[in-house]
């Protein structure tokens, strides 16, 4: 277990459960980033109360071949389409249990960053959608801290607001000298770690849910998973 600290604002964070491999550390250039989401940006009450980013970060190029390629293995053992999506909201629990499973001796770790849209600044209702998921985004690769990144995050915006994202992590990002990244938008389908990171993200949020197996999937990912960390608009 790690000490977890809320790294924006100053209310005093409420206690999640996580974990963390014991012994991994975050010294020394991780190289790949991949980035995804569960929940929605909205601030309306009929959208859901938390929105989690989560990014699967792997330090070379053999141990990202290895784990994209053991996402494919195990979507062709299943008898799946190549584009047949691993979705945690989506797909069969069992399924779910066994990808994880099958996925742990391969060299990867997460960080998790976590919204309560209940306490976000009213301010933040009229800056809009893009603005949330911006500032949110921005707070998670400075937990990572980390400059040389390839990353990859899920979906596409439009190429005017991917452009405008990108301009504005970089310039947050060199403010904190976090230099050199590529920051790419990526088909999830085409790209199975980044399936990999909507499962994390999945199983984070599952976790605030008042049901059975509510902590049952983080667990399975608790030598995974370096950070939860809980921020604040």
């Amino acid at each position: 277990m790690v000490e977890r600290k809320a790294f924006y604002g100053t209310h005093i964070e409420k206690p999640l459960m996580v974990a963390a491999k014991e012994g991994l550390s975050r010294e020394g250039a991780a190289e790949y980033i991949f980035i995804d989401d569960s929940g929605d940006t909205g601030l309306e009450k009929s959208n859901t109360s938390q929105f989690i980013l989560a990014a699967v970060i792997i330090d070379n190029e053999e141990s990202k071949n290895s784990l994209g390629d053991a996402v494919n293995q195990f979507r062709n053992h299943l008898g799946w389409n190549e584009l047949d999506e691993f979705k945690f909201a989506k797909t069969n629990k069992k399924i779910v249990i066994e990808l994880i499973d099958s996925l742990k001796g391969i060299n990867y770790s997460a960080y998790v960053v976590t919204l309560n849209k209940k306490e976000v600044n009213p301010s933040y209702i009229t800056k809009g959608k893009y603005s949330l998921y911006n500032h949110v985004l921005k707070e998670l690769l400075l937990k990572i801290g980390k400059s040389n990144q390839d990353i990859r995050i899920d979906g596409t915006t439009g190429k005017r607001n991917e452009n405008e994202l990108r301009k504005y992590l970089r310039q947050k990002l060199r403010e904190k000298g976090i230099i050199d990244t590529s920051i790419r938008f990526v088909d999830s389908r085409k790209e199975p770690i980044i399936q990999l990171a909507d499962i994390v993200a999945g199983a984070v949020a599952r976790s605030f849910k008042d049901k059975p197996d509510a902590q049952k999937y983080l667990k399975l990912l608790e030598n995974k998973i370096i950070s939860i960390d809980e921020i604040y608009l």
